[in-house]
């Protein structure tokens, strides 16, 4: 008899656990139920914007120490000069230049972007032509009203440069050499060196029955723009700047419209390895053209 009260005592303490837990896995499952399937999560602050520096406008005038009789590629300083502005073009403070006219001068027009007009003119430390006072830095604050940006006029796909290696002359190294040709009874030759220190020097000449006929100083250089140009001194004439606007397969082209003659200078090597160089443009109201076919020659 005390076994069998005994058993059955046991048999409700059973009998409760399990209703106990029953109770308890029925009420998780119902607050289970009725959270959110996905429980709100911290918001995520967004990574911060970069800072957008100002924007300041510089004007470069010619200052006191300018020589007014020698162009501006022969100004002292000139290649640092260059030099500077195409290192804050790679550093992406250059945003753009610009060459202008006023009453008084040509003058220049640089957009930079830099923290303060403190950090402007410490962009042209390095300057010589500023630093001699070849050149006069007026620093403002430039606050654009309307968003856009100026591109130079266009050209056609033809003429653009698109070889623009670090250095701009490696692409015309196929020029340096000595060259010689002739044509009726004019024989002519150009010798040209390699690019040395942001220049290629050359020098031609020509000669008619026996005598010389003419004779001409040359350089391949970088403008005041930055831009690679021909410079040539004739004999007998003023040196005339020539700006490069295509360079590929088909050869260097440089041009100077405003030049009486020739406004265009050519220069292609061929397949078969010979050099056809060409002057031509407008003289007289009447279109003209001169060649010069060379081959390579020995420079002794």
């Amino acid at each position: 008899m005390k076994l069998s009260r005994m058993s059955d005592k046991r048999a409700l303490l059973r009998l409760s656990t399990l209703a106990l837990l029953s109770a308890s896995l029925a009420l998780s499952l119902a607050h289970a139920q009725s959270a959110p399937a996905d429980a709100p999560k911290a918001p995520v602050a967004p990574a911060p914007t970069p800072a957008v520096l100002p924007l300041f406008v510089v004007h470069l005038t010619t200052g006191p120490a300018w020589a007014k009789d020698i162009p501006p590629t022969q100004q002292a300083g000139f290649r640092a000069h260059s030099d500077n502005l195409a290192r804050m073009r790679s550093e992406n403070v250059l945003v753009m230049g610009a060459r202008y006219k006023d009453k008084v001068a040509d003058k220049g027009m640089l957009l930079i972007r830099a923290a303060n007009i403190d950090a402007v003119r410490a962009q042209f430390d390095a300057d010589p032509m500023v630093n001699a006072k070849l050149f006069v830095l007026d620093i403002a604050e430039f606050a654009p009203f309307y968003e856009g940006f100026v591109n130079r006029a266009p050209r056609p796909p033809s003429a653009i440069v698109t070889s623009r290696p670090a250095t701009q002359l490696d692409a015309l190294q196929w020029l340096a050499g000595c060259w010689a040709g002739s044509s009726g009874k004019m024989a002519f030759r150009e010798h040209w060196m390699r690019q040395a220190g942001g220049m290629m020097m050359g020098m031609g000449y020509s000669i008619a029955d026996g005598k010389l006929a003419s004779f001409e100083a040359m350089r391949i250089e970088l403008d005041i723009t930055g831009d690679l140009a021909f410079v040539a001194k004739p004999s007998g004439q003023p040196e005339a700047s020539f700006k490069m606007v295509k360079n590929d397969a088909d050869g260097a082209v440089f041009e100077n419209p405003a030049h009486d003659f020739p406004q265009r200078v050519r220069y292609q090597l061929k397949s078969d390895g010979s050099l056809h160089a060409r002057i031509e443009g407008t003289k007289d109201g009447k279109t003209r053209g001169v060649d010069f076919p060379m081959r390579r020659v020995s420079c002794d």
